[in-house]
């Protein structure tokens, strides 16, 4: 039978109403470590049983009993990943509220939460997030880690050894908010070396995804880190291939199709087993590869990025890239130079976006692609889209076809692009879907924190009281879930509400 801690007991720490074991297990591995930094004989009983009593248990199997009392029944992965799957609610809502672990992953590396995303299952997507946003603990330890976190962030390495010395337990606990992310993710993800170092060397666990993009800290590093800091995690243990992100690009897909493709970077993770995919070999130039991938499998031809590049054909990829060459191949190969992504963009207007090479975007034109609206306004043809839209007037009404230019270059942060819409009469509060959510230019920039932006948007009368379709939020309660102050002011200076 299991039993409740002992009436003498005054216990330092609440367990949460469903106390998970797996992770009780790993703060007793954590508090291990510690011990054995000062003593190292020291053995896991001796730490499984600090953390029962810190809990107010007499022992460990009495804590363990209390666990198994709270959450009956072992939990099969596979069949809430299948409910899931199937978009089974009820059965994956009956596994969450019974202490099923959000944070655990398939056999592709894919959390409950990235599976509703990934099949267009918008109940699914939105239970698993609540669940992964679900606070427990109790408010000494929200602040505990919230200061551990920020002192990784900021490089503080003499703090962050300090605070891991009084509370070892939380080195893997994962920080407040919508992006679940630990101390490693964020000194990974900062290139604070020193922090990064002492994390790992503490025993920081490098197979922790976070919540918002399903990633290492490995994939944070890879996009932008200093190879310091990426071989430490490589070194460490930390998955090189890393499927099943959001932007299902694996780490090497991060070192080289976000930003600057990271030639150096790549080699060496392809060094150590990293899988060189369609996405990553036309970010690198690499023609050949490029050539035998489609040639191995012509449908890749036709293959889509994730919802987050707005599903992109290779072709769009090549183009916002500025392939040149690989924009030829895929062309001689049979490519769809008029072809569409999610947003109703086409490759020219990416090549556009991107001041891509003159010959790039007279080779998409030859293959027949139109210079239409969108381009026109990116590559500053700005006499050709005023004469679309002499012709065409509707066209940015909140009806019309090209209204989402408007969205796309807030999302892209094309302040020229903003003004030059909002001259012209553009539809400043139509709603359109970007990123699987139908909302405003306003709500994006509450998202991407473009705060010249949102000014320039609430002059031209943008309404902040709008709702979006998908979570029936405000452009300010965008602006205060994904924690960007300066822009919530802004809005509620304007008079906008939650």
């Amino acid at each position: 039978m299991a039993q409740s801690p002992t009436p003498s007991a005054r216990p330092a720490r609440t367990l949460p109403a469903r106390p998970n074991l797996e992770h009780l297990k790993n703060e007793a591995k954590q508090r291990l470590k510690a011990l054995r930094a000062r003593n190292p004989q020291a053995k896991l009983a001796t730490a499984q049983l600090a953390l029962a009593r810190a809990y107010g248990f007499a022992s460990w199997r009495q804590l363990k009993a209390h666990v198994d009392k709270t959450n009956p029944g072992p939990f099969d992965g596979k069949r809430v990943f299948a409910a899931a799957r199937a978009g089974d609610v009820e059965a994956v809502r009956r596994a969450f509220e019974a202490g099923f672990d959000p944070g655990a992953t398939d056999d592709d590396g894919r959390t409950v939460h990235q599976i509703g995303k990934a099949g267009g299952n918008e109940a699914i997507e939105l239970l698993a997030r609540n669940f992964q946003e679900c606070e427990t603990r109790a408010p000494d330890v929200r602040r505990a880690i919230d200061v551990i976190v920020t002192a990784a962030e900021h490089g503080r390495a003499d703090e962050l050894g300090r605070l891991l010395d009084r509370r070892p337990e939380l080195i893997d606990a994962r920080g407040d908010g919508i992006w679940g992310r630990t101390a490693l993710h964020m000194a990974a993800w900062r290139n604070r070396q020193a922090c990064v170092r002492l994390l790992l060397e503490r025993g920081a666990n490098v197979h922790i995804r976070d919540y918002g993009d399903n990633a290492y800290a490995l994939h944070f590093a890879a996009e932008s880190s200093d190879f310091e800091t990426i071989r430490m995690l490589v070194e460490a243990g930390s998955d090189v291939v890393g499927d099943g992100d959001d932007h299902q690009l694996g780490v090497l897909g991060w070192a080289t199709c976000f930003r600057t493709a990271r030639a150096d970077v790549a080699e060496y993770l392809l060094g150590r087993g990293a899988k060189l995919n369609l996405w990553s070999a036309i970010a690198l130039d690499r023609i050949d590869d490029v050539r035998n991938l489609v040639t191995r499998d012509p449908s890749l031809l036709d293959a889509r990025m994730s919802r987050n590049e707005h599903h992109r054909t290779a072709l769009h990829h090549a183009a916002a890239k500025n392939r040149p060459k690989v924009v030829r191949l895929l062309l001689d190969l049979g490519a769809n130079a008029r072809a569409a992504d999610a947003s109703g963009t086409t490759p020219l207007t990416l090549a556009a976006e991107a001041k891509a090479d003159a010959d790039l975007i007279s080779m998409l034109q030859e293959a027949g692609a139109d210079l239409d609206f969108r381009a026109a306004v990116n590559l500053g043809r700005y006499d050709v889209a005023e004469a679309m839209l002499h012709a065409e007037p509707s066209r940015l009404g909140p009806e019309g076809d090209d209204t989402i230019a408007l969205h796309l270059a807030v999302s892209n942060r094309n302040a020229e692009a903003v003004g030059w819409l909002i001259a012209h009469g553009v539809a400043v509060n139509a709603k359109r879907v970007l990123f699987d959510c139908n909302h405003t230019a306003l709500h994006i920039t509450a998202e991407n924190g473009a705060i010249d932006i949102a000014r320039m948007l609430l002059d031209a009368g943008a309404d902040p009281d709008i709702h979006d379709d998908k979570y029936d939020a405000t452009a300010l309660g965008w602006a205060e879930y994904c924690d960007r102050p300066q822009v919530a002011q802004l809005i509620r200076g304007r008079g906008g509400k939650k």
